[in-house]
């Protein structure tokens, strides 16, 4: 806390009006003497009466009234005298008070202008914490040209008409509010830097301007305004630049500008999937689409594209989890994944991570596929190149496609191609499932198979003539088999053992075989009995693409 000291010193000017004062009066008696002026005569006893009356007047003045309170308020103050700019001329002590917070409420009305690079903020001065209480000034003010004899009293009221007492209000700055308003209205403020970008409109690039972050310093913001309103604001509105914490955006014009060849590409078919899985794999292109990496940039296509939610745009759709297929959010976008490792393979960037499904898909060979799944797979590769690579992805009419563009660092004439191989393949088994509730000997498909395969990738390069052939992945598959639910209703103990004799050695023949020996009968009424009581079970949980469920 602190205080603005006078501009002028009371005291100093009432001992200075004083001696001038003395000073006057002695060369007024010298003038007197030299211009032979006839004083009449007066006796000493006169003359010290004559001062005893002069100086007892004022001393009576004072002493009226009837508390020390009242004395000061029928005290005025005297003309051209300001406090804070404002004329306290002839106002007694509950005038001048009045007038003086009138003033006090304006000064902390003023705005203050809170700046954070292109960002203005503006705070009221109250709000920074600024109030004054002038109760002690106004008082010593009262006291000018109060005391002293007549003449003294006389030169002061002469010496304030050709320079009048300018005198600043005292004020105080809170420093805690100065904190709360910065936390409250600054920080919420702060940005993160936004990368130059770039966007591909009639097959010419665009440049995007980037912008740059900041972090508000709260504390040094805090000392920053405390000092500017004790030692450089006086009043009216103000305006003071923050310390920022800045963070610069990656890119430039220079930089985009060498972004011009496609690098690479990939494409599928999604023709043959329903409405939900279409639906998905056209939001996580669309995310993905636009994208700029800057040199030492790595991709997570999971992060680019979660959360797997109806609020970020995914439907429910087929998906792999633990060797079955599901319904999930997100069903469907392991193929957008895919497709854009085929391009990122074509442009022959760094595969930083990447993972095969556990069961073959249909949309590409072996070995071809970049499977992602919450907390467990990702897709990510990283621009290694020396300028900054652009994605643009697609999907529409059943085809789903992604280029990526940067500037061509490869000889001319190099060629490259990649080669799916199959080691070895699993045919798919059969699996029965006894149910009760069906039908004696009935059957329901309820998974279609998949091959288990064992596969590997090679990078296929052609320069200057001369061909190399390299090992790029490999990728295991697992065995789906083909799972059916066969009814177990009846009640013959011999057809029900055969059957389940069936089923546990997963043989559809043997399963019609017992259907035949054993044709179902219509069974004896019995008498009606109430249900038993079940108990309740708590809904089964929906998956959601979460971890470990493979979106196909």
């Amino acid at each position: 806390m602190w205080k603005k000291k006078l501009v002028v010193t009371v005291t100093s000017l009432m001992l200075a009006c004083g001696m001038v004062s003395n000073i006057w009066a002695a060369e007024t008696e010298q003038n007197a003497e030299e211009i032979d002026v006839v004083m009449p005569e007066v006796s000493e006893e006169s003359n010290e009466e004559s001062d005893k009356q002069e100086v007892s007047q004022p001393e009576a003045e004072l002493d009226t009234g009837d508390s020390a309170n009242s004395i000061e308020m029928e005290k005025t103050i005297h003309d051209n005298i300001y406090l804070g700019g404002v004329n306290l001329s002839g106002m007694n002590k509950e005038e001048a008070l009045a007038a003086v917070k009138k003033r006090m409420d304006e000064i902390t009305g003023y705005e203050i202008i809170l700046q954070m690079e292109d960002v203005i903020v503006p705070v009221s001065a109250k709000e920074l914490g600024v109030s004054g209480d002038n109760d002690n000034m106004i008082n010593q003010v009262l006291q000018v040209g109060q005391s002293g004899n007549v003449i003294s009293r006389f030169k002061i009221k002469k010496d304030l008409e050709k320079d009048p007492l300018q005198l600043s209000m005292e004020y105080t700055v809170d420093e805690n509010m100065v904190k709360t308003a910065v936390e409250t209205y600054c920080v919420p403020n702060n940005r993160e830097a936004k990368d130059y970008g770039l966007v591909r409109e009639n097959e010419k690039f665009r440049v995007v301007d980037g912008q740059r972050g900041f972090q508000v310093k709260v504390e040094d913001s805090v000392s920053a305004i405390t000092d500017y309103l004790k030692n450089t604001w006086k009043d009216g509105n103000g305006e003071i630049r923050l310390p920022l914490e800045i963070q610069e955006p990656k890119g430039s014009y220079e930089q985009l500008s060498r972004v011009s060849s496609k690098l690479g590409s990939g494409s599928t078919d999604y023709s043959s999937s329903g409405s939900g899985r279409a639906a998905n794999v056209q939001n996580a292109t669309q995310l993905l689409n636009g994208t700029v990496l800057y040199p030492g940039d790595t991709l997570s296509v999971l992060d680019s594209i979660t959360p797997f939610t109806e609020e970020n745009g995914y439907k429910k759709a087929a998906s792999y989890a633990n060797g079955t297929t599901v319904e999930t959010f997100g069903g469907g976008i392991c193929q957008v994944s895919t497709t854009l490792y085929l391009a990122a393979i074509q442009s022959e960037l760094e595969i930083v991570e990447r993972h095969n499904h556990s069961m073959m898909v249909g949309y590409v060979k072996p070995s071809m596929d970049a499977a992602i799944a919450e907390g467990v797979k990702d897709f990510k590769f990283k621009n290694n190149l020396e300028a900054p690579v652009y994605i643009e992805g697609y999907a529409s009419g059943g085809k789903l496609g992604f280029a990526i563009y940067g500037e061509e660092y490869r000889p001319e004439g190099r060629t490259v191609k990649y080669e799916s191989e199959t080691l070895s393949t699993t045919e798919p088994d059969t699996v029965l499932v006894g149910d009760s509730g069906m039908a004696y000997g009935a059957m329901e498909k309820i998974q279609s198979p998949h091959k288990g395969c064992n596969a590997k990738l090679w990078k296929i390069v052609t320069e200057n003539g001369e061909t190399t052939r390299t090992e790029f992945n490999k990728s295991a598959y697992n065995m789906s088999p083909t799972k059916y639910k066969v009814g177990t209703k009846t009640e013959n103990p011999q057809g029900l053992a055969a059957i389940n004799q069936a089923i546990a050695a997963n043989d559809i023949h043997a399963v019609q075989a017992a259907k035949a020996t054993y044709p179902v009968s219509a069974p004896a009424p019995q008498p009606t009995q109430p249900p038993a009581p079940q108990p309740t079970q708590p809904p089964a949980q929906q998956p959601t693409g979460g971890e470990g469920t493979e979106n196909q």
